[in-house]
């Protein structure tokens, strides 16, 4: 007898009505991943609803394993209890890898209030990308985004690269999975996306957010979308993402432990041209808690060239954007908003 299939159902958060939470779709891809004949244009269509109307969707038997996503916070949370002195060791370079500070980062593509949008962030953040492997093309050629981690000391945390690691390389695999629903859901090739992730420049940002006293502004990640073709978030430590939905309100993160969120973000939008939408988010602070959350941020290889795909063409819609090099439109958007860590090596 075949096994039950699993009901999954969003726990609203404080102040955050059930009607709320089903904005948010639940995606099983389970049958998609074992290779049930017929699977892949039921989650596309699934996903094409998603990301017409909410830009955010859940899925869920994603056969992650839970113990990398565990391993991955474990790290984070002794990373940055490290002493400040050991952390600046590897501050973020230009390549957007390594420790980003407190308050030394302004999101300049944001659209909250200029109170909120000229405060630096009061959180803190490490990013990493890929390891490259001596026989990649790319090893040592000193190329933006390609192979420039840095890491602390493994002697002061025993573990954290591994750790890190393999919750990056899980999260790869796992993301692209996701390309051909996605591409048929925009009535393309399953196989259209896949060259594109070859040597992918993907990267993770774990990031860490102080809890702050109630009378504070409590928006510590203004209002902004992503630059990612995809991201994918785990559960964080505690509640504080917000959603802009599209007749404007702010709503709360349902909660859902065994599921990933997962949205889109403006490499996607724009490669479209604008089939789907990019949906504004932001983190505010817990009165009571720390939060720490751990996002990987899929990115195409530096040298695909991000044009308006000849599906989104049609009903006479022309194409708003220009080719560009995805080297270059990260590298724009890191200069926009990232600028502290512009002339670090």
């Amino acid at each position: 007898m075949k096994a039950r299939a699993k009901k999954y159902k969003a726990i609203p958060t404080t102040n955050n009505s059930l009607a709320e939470t089903d904005q948010i779709p639940i995606i099983d891809i389970g049958k998609m991943l074992s290779g049930e004949e017929n699977a892949i244009p039921l989650v596309a269509e699934k996903i094409y609803q998603a990301c017409k109307k909410i830009g955010f969707f859940f899925i869920v038997n994603h056969n992650m394993n839970k113990k990398v996503i565990d391993g991955a916070f474990d790290k984070s949370k002794a990373f940055f209890n490290l002493p400040m002195s050991e952390k600046m060791k590897v501050r973020m370079n230009k390549h957007q890898c390594g420790y980003m500070p407190p308050n030394v980062s302004i999101h300049n593509d944001t659209f909250e209030t200029r109170k909120t949008a000229t405060r630096p962030q009061i959180s803190e953040a490490f990013k990493f990308t890929t390891d490259l492997d001596p026989s990649d093309p790319d090893f040592g050629q000193n190329r933006r985004f390609r192979g420039h981690n840095k890491w602390p000391d493994p002697l002061i945390i025993p573990g954290l690269h591994e750790n890190f690691m393999n919750f990056h390389k899980a999260f790869e695999e796992l993301s692209l999975k996701l390309l051909k629903p996605l591409s048929v859901s925009l009535q393309l090739p399953e196989n259209y996306f896949d060259p594109f992730f070859e040597r992918s420049s993907s990267m993770t940002r774990i990031a860490f957010y102080p809890a702050l006293d109630q009378d504070i502004d409590k928006v510590t990640l203004p209002g902004h979308r992503d630059i990612s073709f995809l991201s994918l978030i785990p559960p964080a430590t505690r509640p504080g993402l917000e959603i802009l939905t599209q007749d404007g309100k702010w709503i709360k993160q349902p909660v859902l432990p065994e599921a990933i969120l997962v949205n889109t973000g403006n490499t996607l939008v724009r490669w479209i041209n604008d089939e789907y939408i990019a949906t504004p988010h932001r983190v505010c602070a817990d009165s009571r808690e720390s939060r720490y959350s751990n996002i990987f941020f899929l990115y195409p290889n530096i040298d695909s060239i991000i044009e308006c795909i000849p599906s989104s063409h049609r009903y006479n819609k022309p194409s708003k954007y220009p080719p560009i090099k995805f080297q270059d439109f990260h590298s724009e958007y890191a200069a926009r908003n990232f600028g502290y860590a512009e002339n670090w090596d």
